[in-house]
């Protein structure tokens, strides 16, 4: 059985490394990406089984970014992380239609379990 897929999107190059390796680690696939202009035109973005977004990025947001790329017909599971929550960020994100909203510095095995769970994995994959 194949490594799920894992879209990334974090403009912060540190914190995008950092958990692209993590995962990784973990064993799982991840495309990374800085910037969520026209990934829901990418083919490989779409086949991803998960998207980890950050909330603040230039140009297109979180939110804007799993609007388009669910008009593209993608059905995948996604998590928004930030290191800028507001208030009701949380609500907003699941209104938006995100399954999960994780606030920054995010915990390892929290992000890991976030992932098992919502891929209805059981446990994270193994490296």
């Amino acid at each position: 059985m194949p490594n799920p897929l894992l879209l990334l999107v974090e403009d912060e190059d540190d914190v995008r490394r950092s958990l692209q390796l993590l995962l990784h680690s973990h064993g799982y696939d991840v495309i990374a990406h800085p910037r969520a202009n026209g990934l829901a035109h990418d083919p490989a973005a779409r086949r991803a089984a998960c998207l980890i977004t950050d909330l603040v990025m230039p140009g297109t947001d979180a939110f804007e970014l799993l609007g388009q790329l669910r008009q593209a017909g993608w059905r995948g599971k996604s998590i928004l992380i930030s290191g800028y929550p507001f208030e009701d960020w949380g609500e907003r994100a699941k209104e938006a239609g995100f399954d999960a909203a994780l606030a920054k510095p995010i915990g390892n095995s929290i992000l890991l379990r976030t992932i098992a769970s919502l891929l209805a994995l059981p446990d994270a994959p193994a490296s």
